[in-house]
């Protein structure tokens, strides 16, 4: 019947698409003019498979005109990137979706959302695929990064004399008068520190603009893939601790701190950090303050120290009476908590120092109003301390030192 014969034309469109894709994909060239041979060779074997030989669906369909050819399948690939995916009926094409909106630059929301119509058993299988992807995937881009990375920082290395001249100018702020100090961390001391980031420590963004394009490119893939990746654990309610693009974010950095020109010893206290954060379930915004904190004194040319979950919890519980009591002070009114040094006591640990801040959430902000207050920056940066806590409550924060 002539419902018929539309409903298999339009089931040969789908499948034509999807294949199309999947050919897109393994040629990994686009499909313009100047194709090479094997590109060609593809297309037709394509169009020979799906149009020249399906009488049913295209009966009227005869062409042997390369230029029409190519026109047909990148007006296909277009329409594809277009397509509501709701109609998506497999993870095989939610796959191939993806990879047409990662080449076309598409937005990829929807492919994300759609994850969640997948029945069960194929957003489980779907994931398993994923899954032995992931890490080769996470391997190979880790891996051009780390070569893009020590061609970025080894011009740094060759700027020694200027290092120290940065980190002695920086020591010596700590000999002026508070006020004429808090003046100079503002004109000399925030400038020198960046100065030294971008010497010793060059960011992803960094590495990224001297890089070449296909680096960028494969951070957009691996970005596209993590965010489906999470797609599906969420979808399969798999427990997980971190989302796919914050490893991808923490492999970065891990990387790019590895070949920086700071202290390796100091690296190492970081590492390790991040391993008791997690192990004590500290607070991310806790984690991410001391890491601030640690690599700024490693710029500076001083040791990194070792995080205390013990002083976290006094200066969280801290910052929480501050809020709860309305004060804010290094003295507290509660019985049994007048000093840091008390509080730190009260929970099995000792304090040599104290800072505390009140107006954000963001843990970094927190650590720069310590920076430019000459009091918090001596505090900050002091050689003689070997431990380090952060705790919050909303918007307070406590910074507590041990030795």
């Amino acid at each position: 019947t002539r419902v018929g014969i539309r409903r298999q034309r339009q089931m040969c469109i789908r499948d034509s698409l999807f294949t199309t894709l999947a050919l897109w994909k393994y040629e990994s060239l686009p499909l313009i003019h100047g194709r090479n041979p094997s590109q060609k060779q593809g297309e037709q074997q394509l169009l020979s498979l799906f149009f020249f030989e399906m009488d049913p669906c295209w009966p009227r369909f005869r062409s042997n005109d390369p230029m029409k050819v190519s026109y047909l399948i990148s007006g296909l690939l277009i329409i594809t990137t277009l397509l509501p995916l709701q109609a998506a009926s497999s993870g095989g094409e939610l796959l191939a979706a993806l990879q047409a909106r990662i080449n076309s630059g598409a937005d990829l929301s929807g492919v994300y959302q759609a994850v969640d119509d997948l029945p069960n058993a194929e957003v489980t299988a779907l994931y398993k695929q994923v899954e032995r992807v992931w890490p080769v995937k996470m391997e190979k881009y880790i891996s051009h990064l780390r070569s893009a990375a020590k061609n970025a920082v080894s011009n740094g290395r060759h700027h020694q004399s200027r290092i120290r001249d940065l980190r002695k100018k920086l020591a010596a702020l700590q000999n002026l008068g508070d006020g004429p100090m808090k003046v100079a961390l503002q004109k000399t001391g925030m400038p020198a520190l960046d100065e030294l980031r971008t010497l010793l420590l060059p960011n992803v963004q960094t590495i990224m603009a001297t890089a070449d394009d296909s680096l960028m490119k494969e951070r957009v893939s691996i970005l596209a893939i993590a965010g489906f990746r999470d797609a599906l654990i969420k979808a399969a309610i798999i427990p997980y601790q971190e989302t796919s693009e914050t490893q991808i974010h923490h492999e970065e950095d891990e990387t790019v701190r590895a070949l920086s020109g700071v202290d390796r010893k100091g690296l190492r206290v970081m590492a390790n950090n991040r391993k008791t954060a997690a192990k004590e379930k500290l607070p991310e915004s806790e984690r991410v303050g001391v890491a601030d904190a640690n690599l700024m004194r490693l710029l500076a040319g001083l040791s990194a120290l070792e995080i205390d979950p013990n002083l976290c919890a006094a200066g969280r519980d801290h910052s929480k009476d501050m809020e709860t009591l309305a004060f804010f002070a290094h003295e507290s009114p509660v019985t049994g908590k007048k000093t840091p040094f008390i509080r730190a006591n009260n929970f099995g640990t000792s304090a040599s120092g104290e800072n505390i801040y009140m107006g954000t959430t963001d843990p970094k902000a927190a650590n720069r109003a310590w920076f430019f207050s000459p009091g918090h920056h001596r505090n900050l940066f002091n050689p003689g301390h070997q431990r380090i806590g952060l705790g919050q409550h909303n918007r307070h924060w406590t910074q507590l030192f041990g030795r």
